[in-house]
C-alpha cells in the first residue's frame, strides 16, 4: 500500500485532481497499470481530421460531438487564425467541419451533443459554402 500512495502522490504532484473523486482517482490509476494496458484494445482514434466536402451534392452521416477551436494559417498574410469547427464521429473516427455556414446553422438550431445527422453541400454562395443539415432517426 505504501507504494500505492506513493504513487498517487507523484501523479497528484503532476495533475489536479481535485476536480475527481478519491475512488475515480484510484480506479484510473489502476487502469494505468502497464500489463493490463497492454491487453486491452483500440476503441477509437480521437484525433480529429478534416472532413471536407467538395462537389455538390456531397454528404455525410455522423453524431454531432461538439465544437473544437482550430488554428489556420492565412495563405496571404501569414497570420495565425483561430476557427471554431464543428466535431462528428463518423465511422468510430472524430472529424471536424469549419464551414462558416455549418457553424452557424448547428448554434442557430442549438442541436445537443449526441445527436445523428446528415451534413450535404448544397451550393457555393462566393467563397461561401452553403451546406444542409439534417436530423435523422
Amino acid at each position: 500500500m505504501e507504494n500505492q500512495n506513493s504513487s498517487i502522490a507523484h501523479v497528484e504532484s503532476q495533475v489536479d485532481i481535485s476536480t475527481i473523486s478519491q475512488e475515480d482517482f484510484l480506479a484510473a490509476m489502476e487502469k494505468s497499470d502497464s500489463k493490463q494496458l497492454k491487453g486491452m484494445e483500440v476503441l477509437m482514434d480521437l484525433t480529429a481530421e478534416y472532413v471536407e466536402l467538395e462537389k455538390t451534392g456531397e454528404s455525410f452521416r455522423g453524431v454531432y460531438i461538439g465544437f473544437q477551436d482550430m488554428n489556420i494559417t492565412d495563405k496571404q498574410t501569414g497570420e495565425s487564425k483561430k476557427l471554431k469547427a464543428a466535431r462528428f464521429l463518423i465511422d468510430k473516427k472524430v472529424r471536424i467541419n469549419a464551414g462558416a455556414v455549418l457553424i452557424s446553422e448547428l448554434h442557430r438550431a442549438n442541436v445537443p451533443v449526441g445527436t445523428p445527422l446528415e451534413v450535404t453541400y448544397v451550393r457555393k454562395d462566393g467563397n461561401t459554402k452553403i451546406y444542409s443539415i439534417k436530423l435523422i432517426a
